[in-house]
C-alpha cells in the first residue's frame, strides 16, 4: 500500500474519504482493504481511475465488480466533502481577507455558504433516498414508484459553483490579501473539483446505468 501512495500521493484523499488509516507499514494493499473492510478490487479500481482516468474498458471493467462497495464510496465521499473538505475551505477564506476587504470577504462568504448548503441537499438527497433506493432494490424489495430515472432528473451540478469560486478569487481579490494563504484556498479547491468530478463520473456514468440495468430485471414492463 505504501508504494502504491508514493506513487501518486493523491490517493491519500481517497485514503481519507474511505475512512482507511495511515500507519499501514508493509502491508499489502488486499491486506489494508480487508482489514478496512473494503473490497479490494474496488479500492484499485477507484485508485486506478483517480490516478490516470484512462481505464481500458471501464464500463466492462465495473460491470464485474460488486455495486456496494461503490456505494460505500459515494456515501464516504460525502461526509468527507460535508465534515472535512467544505468545513475547511470556509476557515481560510475567513482568515484570507484584510480587514479593509469585509465587504469582499462577507460576499464571498455568502457564496460560499449557499454553494455548500446546495451540496448539503444534493448529498443528503442521495443518502436518504437513493443510496437506500438502490439496496432495497437489490434487495429486491424497492418502491416500485420510484426509479433511478427520478433521481436523473432533479440530478444537479455541483462541480460549476465551486468553479465560479475560484474564478472570483483567481480575478477580483487584491494582491494585499495574504498570498501564501490564498494559493492554498485555491490548491484546495482545484482538488476539490478533481474530486468531485471523478465522483460525478462513477455517480453517473457507471452506477446509474448499472442501477438501470437492475431496475429492468427487477421492475420488467
Amino acid at each position: 500500500m505504501s508504494d502504491l501512495i508514493d506513487a501518486d500521493y493523491r490517493l491519500l484523499l481517497l485514503l481519507n474519504r474511505l475512512n482507511i488509516s495511515l500507519g499501514f507499514g508493509e502491508k499489502s494493499v488486499d491486506t489494508v482493504c480487508k482489514e478496512s473492510g473494503f473490497d479490494t478490487d474496488c479500492f484499485l479500481f477507484l485508485a486506478n481511475y483517480q490516478s490516470n482516468k484512462c481505464i481500458t474498458n471501464i464500463d466492462e471493467v465495473f460491470a464485474t465488480l460488486p455495486l456496494t462497495p461503490f456505494l460505500q464510496y459515494l456515501r464516504s465521499s460525502h461526509s468527507y466533502f460535508l465534515e472535512k473538505r467544505l468545513p475547511n475551505i470556509r476557515r481560510k477564506l475567513e482568515k484570507v481577507f484584510a480587514s479593509s476587504e469585509e465587504g469582499l470577504r462577507d460576499m464571498v462568504l455568502k457564496f460560499f455558504d449557499n454553494y455548500t448548503h446546495e451540496v448539503l441537499d444534493h448529498m443528503k438527497y442521495e443518502d436518504e433516498v437513493v443510496f437506500p433506493y438502490i439496496h432495497s432494490l437489490m434487495d429486491a424489495v424497492a418502491d416500485k414508484k420510484y426509479s433511478i430515472n427520478i433521481f436523473e432528473e432533479r440530478h444537479n451540478d455541483i462541480e460549476g459553483k465551486m468553479n465560479d469560486l475560484k474564478q472570483i478569487l483567481l480575478k477580483y481579490v487584491p494582491g494585499t490579501t495574504d498570498q501564501m494563504l490564498m494559493v492554498n484556498i485555491l490548491t484546495e479547491l482545484y482538488m476539490s473539483e478533481e474530486e468531485l468530478e471523478a465522483h460525478t463520473f462513477i455517480e453517473d456514468s457507471l452506477v446509474i446505468p448499472r442501477v438501470r440495468e437492475i431496475e429492468k430485471k427487477a421492475k420488467p414492463d
